[in-house]
């Protein structure tokens, strides 16, 4: 999903970039060997999976600033930013920063890493205005981070709305909904998304009367799970596993949901719903992707993280068909203002100016010998 990003900072950025992949795909969807196949400015690729990579790494010569998505590596993030602040270029660094599990206990020794990895930025772009808040706990200057929403493509799938429609009819044919109420995930099958629990929720509204579809798309190491729950569920035949979904072609799975759910860490799934202006019904979840998300506004959202909380939303979410219309509107609304590629491109270009202001004004400022 990267890859739009970096094709967008190519196109439309002030500064001129070089992207520098780790490994045979860097999480673009595309791999790593086609990259050169299209037509942006030059990236260059390093497997970076060891020490002496590490060491060969990134060359940094000739660069004014470096961005460094921060993963909390041990081995190449000082490293790095300690090479490029050697050499007097703006430090950058790039993460979500909170911890995918909401229920991890962060270790005193990772607290420590983090706050010197920090020290060695002179600005930081966060994912949302939730990592903001943790990046300030953890005491980096508030005026030095920038918010580059993590996000997709929005305006993209926005604009590509009527050909997903074209989709969505021939998916309704196919898995035989009819003018039945729909939900449905997309995304993958791993256990921190926890889809068991959304058929055990379905299992649930189902009981309750609600007569409803669950269609589940995508694939992962979960998918014998997933399909064991979903054959043990009383409403089995209404419940279809559609398998992992072609490039280009979510957009008729989402315009085929009356509402998207996510149960447990929903992540970009979250703003795709959104651009294809549907509803999400959510747990309360509390990460970059999940803060454009309202309760009765752009969103259903339960009170709790229990399934039966779950299934009371989802339950509202049939009872209440005829105005998810106007909650998915206004969370197209809200995404194609707040989580595009080009505000993002905007927030990494302030930050990059920042950082260099910051770095000059600090080598200007130290005394020649």
């Amino acid at each position: 999903y990267r890859f739009p990003l970096f094709k967008k900072l190519s196109e439309d950025s002030a500064f001129d970039w070089t992207f520098y992949c780790g490994g045979d795909d860097i999480g673009s969807g595309i791999p790593s060997t086609q990259l050169h196949e299209l037509t942006t400015r030059p990236i260059r690729i390093h497997k970076l999976v060891g020490p002496i990579e590490y060491q060969a790494g990134v060359r940094l010569a000739g660069f004014d600033a470096f961005i460094l998505d921060l993963g909390w590596t041990l081995l190449s993030n000082p490293r790095y930013l300690l090479a490029a602040r050697a050499r007097g270029i703006a430090t950058i660094g790039w993460s979500k920063g909170i911890a995918q599990d909401r229920d991890h206990d962060e270790r005193p020794a990772k607290r420590l890493y983090q706050k010197f990895i920090l020290s060695l930025c002179d600005a930081v772009v966060a994912y949302g205005k939730v990592s903001k808040d943790y990046f300030t706990r953890r005491g980096f200057p508030e005026d030095r981070i920038f918010v580059a929403q993590n996000t997709i493509d929005t305006a993209r799938i926005a604009r590509e709305i009527p050909a997903s429609i074209a989709q969505r009819d021939k998916l309704s044919a196919r898995f035989g909904t009819g003018d039945r109420f729909v939900f449905g995930y997309l995304g993958s099958l791993i256990p921190r998304k926890k889809v068991e629990a959304v058929i055990e929720a379905f299992n649930l509204v189902r009981s309750r009367g609600e007569d409803a579809v669950l269609i589940v798309a995508g694939g992962g190491v979960c998918e014998p799970g997933v399909r064991a729950a979903a054959e043990a569920s009383p409403y089995a035949r209404d419940i279809h596993l559609a398998g992992r979904v072609p490039v280009g072609e979510e957009g008729g799975y989402f315009q085929l949901f009356d509402a998207f759910l996510s149960y447990a860490e929903g992540g970009l799934g979250i703003l795709e719903a959104m651009a294809n202006a549907r509803t999400t019904v959510s747990t309360p979840e509390k990460y970059p992707e999940t803060e454009l998300l309202a309760d009765d506004d752009t969103a259903l959202l339960s009170r709790d993280f229990t399934v039966e909380s779950f299934a009371d939303r989802m339950h509202a979410a049939a009872r209440r068909r005829q105005e998810l219309p106007a909650i998915g509107h206004r969370a197209q609304q809200r995404v194609l203002a707040e989580a595009t590629l080009e505000n993002m491109v905007g927030a990494i270009d302030r930050a990059v100016q920042s950082a260099r202001l910051r770095r000059s004004r600090r080598t200007a400022s130290t005394p020649c010998l």
